[in-house]
């Protein structure tokens, strides 16, 4: 997996990932992305564009993600996801707990707000 830093301010960090979310590749990133994600204490960009594959592991970072800025009422925004990991988003549920936007300028809106 890789985790690359695109732009951090003080409003939100923007990440993207790419490769598969499987154990494996979960476990590669998790810290990392948990420090920089939920350690900020800001709203979240995630650039999923180049992720091929997402497993269970997957869409528990996420959950995790979102449960750590709980307490800061901060935004985990998914950005770019291939139609077949949109559908895995959808199916799990977790689109009520975090936004899916298809659009870069929409997503930097919604972060900024």
């Amino acid at each position: 997996m890789e985790l690359k830093v695109i732009n951090t301010d003080e409003a939100y960090t923007h990440l993207a990932l790419g490769g598969k979310m499987d154990n494996l590749g979960v476990t590669e990133i998790e810290e990392q992305f948990l420090s920089l994600v939920v350690g900020a204490k800001k709203n979240a960009v995630i650039d999923i564009s180049e992720v091929t594959f997402m497993g269970s592991n997957g869409l528990r970072l996420f959950l995790r993600a979102l449960k750590g800025l709980r307490p800061e009422k901060k935004k985990v925004i998914l950005l770019n996801p291939k139609p077949m990991l949109k559908a895995v988003l959808i199916d799990s549920g977790i689109q009520d707990a975090l936004t899916i936007e298809n659009d870069t300028e929409s997503a930097l809106l919604k972060a900024k707000a």
